[in-house]
């Protein structure tokens, strides 16, 4: 017993290492915001703490954190939707968006979804951080499940099976949200223009 003790307290160690700077960057591309990124990380910590006993192959930990952070951010993101419906004049932690350079972001990537493929001229400089902002503003109006499709997808340039994986749906519905949350958020950013 001391021994599985011991294993899983050197899982954990190594969960709250790499694995946990990786889901802080999925989380923060996701929430928007340090201190909700920090959050859902933390909370995943302690429910990976809680539920580290029920994990059948140490191999997958990484991948087992990866959704717990994805479950947590998907959760933080239903609640501030309905924060919105119900008081859309109250200010919502969050909407303060931090907009980082699309290039450390990957967001650029999504942009050049909706967009299609420009090239890059130093004026452009600018519009391109107001097209980020609008782009990450925009992303707010997907459901938590698009938007975190997109994110995963896109952003941190993951395959749609691992996307399907980490949202906990078949690789159809992962498709899916895809499909339909590019669809959406070029709509919104039509609109934009």
């Amino acid at each position: 017993m001391g021994q599985a003790a011991d294993s899983r307290g050197r899982l954990l160690a190594e969960l709250a290492n790499a694995p946990a700077r990786r889901g802080y960057g999925i989380a923060y591309d996701l929430l928007g915001n340090r201190a909700e990124a920090e959050e859902a990380v933390q909370e995943a910590l302690v429910r990976a703490c809680e539920s580290i006993g029920d994990l059948r192959d140490p191999a997958a930990a990484p991948a087992w954190f990866l959704r717990i952070v994805t479950t947590m951010c998907l959760r933080t993101l239903r609640r501030r939707r309905l924060r919105r419906r119900l008081f859309g004049w109250w200010p919502v932690k969050g909407d303060d968006v931090e907009v980082k350079a699309a290039a450390d972001t990957g967001l650029d990537d999504i942009a050049g979804r909706v967009h299609g493929a420009a090239a890059r001229v130093p004026s452009e400089a600018l519009v391109d951080q107001q097209a980020l902002g609008a782009l990450m503003s925009r992303l707010d109006d997907l459901s938590p499940q698009q938007r975190t499709a997109l994110v995963l997808r896109y952003g941190h340039e993951l395959p749609v099976g691992e996307v399907a994986e980490l949202l906990g749906v078949e690789l159809a519905t992962a498709k899916t949200h895809l499909v339909r949350g590019l669809a959406r958020l070029r709509d919104l950013m039509e609109d934009h223009r």
